[in-house]
């Protein structure tokens, strides 16, 4: 196995990108349009190329689970939570739809793809937690060479049930635990987005509804982080602002976002325009997942001990801003190269000791 080394791909899903050539033989009037804008602009996004895939034609366990009758409303999310579980192609679609200011140009459309597995990590019953981790395999450029397979631990998503509280972020990498009254959060997940690192990214609380041919979870508006997508190329605006949805249906789910382009801290600094992206999970057979399972069963552990330090540090701190790096290295570079130490995992008090050290060492309280 190789683990990728994230300083090789910090744009993440950009490494296993096949980007498409525009058409520049199309009729001049179609940049009018804002879906087919990709048609004449050159899309933002990687040049590498994996290998095929092959899509599941079988419909999973998990679809035939969640169409059981007789299912109680809580027992019919957790099913819906469930069916995001497997193994997939990815695909990741972003695209400015307009500027508030009309002289500005739109910024050019992302896309990207990747292949990845989807693991439930934990279930607590009104709790669980699904790991997202990559496996990439790449076409050598001008000969059919294989390479990889290259695997990289992903973000990771939790739904807690009815909470009490909400980590919300708040700009400027500082997030703030925020109450929630029984009133608001009653019949509603909290969905909890993590970075590759299992630090605090983004949450939103949502409601499922189902459908005989798919079921949907949609958030309330939320912040969230610009991704390096666009923090590697953008510095005008500070937040994404806006709402998300999940669509589960028999053979793929989708992860939908439309936000705004928060110019400051709070909404009435204005947006610059609006985004929509399209994330899509398709089930795919046959591929070699293998070295992804191998990389977790060794590193689950120290995993595990990075959740349960963060757990602890988020309830003593009801507020907290994130350091980009500290002596010259990113959180996730620490944690990727102790992960993996059979040093370091051979001694689990001195781990946690030295997890907890690490992750503080990077915080801040306002």
């Amino acid at each position: 196995m190789k683990f990728i080394s994230f300083l090789s791909i910090l744009t993440m899903t950009v490494a296993c990108a096949a980007t498409p050539k525009a058409n520049t033989n199309k009729n001049k009037t179609a940049k009018a349009w804002t879906f087919t804008r990709g048609e004449l602009t050159q899309p933002r996004g990687g040049t590498s190329t994996g290998t095929p895939v092959t899509f599941d034609t079988k419909i999973p366990n998990s679809w035939n689970r969640l169409q059981e009758k007789g299912l109680s409303t809580f027992e019919k999310d957790r099913r819906a939570i469930y069916a995001l579980e497997g193994e997939f192609k990815t695909s990741f679609e972003f695209l400015e739809t307009f500027n508030i200011d009309p002289s500005k140009k739109l910024d050019r459309p992302y896309l990207s793809w990747a292949t990845e597995m989807v693991n439930v990590i934990e279930d607590r019953n009104d709790f669980i937690s699904l790991q997202h981790i990559m496996v990439m395999y790449y076409k050598q450029k001008g000969s059919n060479k294989v390479i990889g397979p290259m695997v990289m631990k992903h973000w990771r998503q939790d739904w807690t049930w009815q909470p009490s509280s909400q980590l919300s972020y708040q700009g400027l990498k500082t997030w703030k635990t925020e109450p929630l009254k029984t009133s608001t959060s009653q019949g509603h997940w909290l969905w909890e987005v993590y970075q590759v690192d299992d630090s605090p990214r983004y949450s939103g609380l949502g409601q499922w509804e189902h459908f005989a041919s798919a079921s949907t979870f949609n958030t309330k508006r939320m912040n969230r982080p610009l991704p390096r997508r666009e923090f590697s190329v953008r510095k005008d605006y500070k937040i994404l602002t806006g709402h998300e949805s999940l669509v589960v249906t028999p053979k793929a789910w989708y992860h939908e976002q439309k936000s705004f382009k928060q110019i400051g801290l709070s909404p009435r600094s204005g947006f610059l325009g609006r985004e929509l992206g399209h994330n899509s999970y398709k089930r795919i057979t046959q591929f070699d997942f293998s070295e992804g399972h191998k990389y977790w069963n060794k590193t689950k552990d120290y995993w595990a001990e990075v959740r349960s330090v963060w757990r602890e540090i988020q309830n003593k701190n009801p507020s907290f801003t994130l350091k980009g790096k500290v002596n010259g290295k990113a959180l996730y570079e620490y944690h990727f190269e102790q992960a993996e130490s059979d040093i370091i995992n051979k001694k689990p008090s001195e781990r946690r000791k030295l997890i907890y050290q690490t992750i503080t060492s990077f915080i801040t309280n306002p």
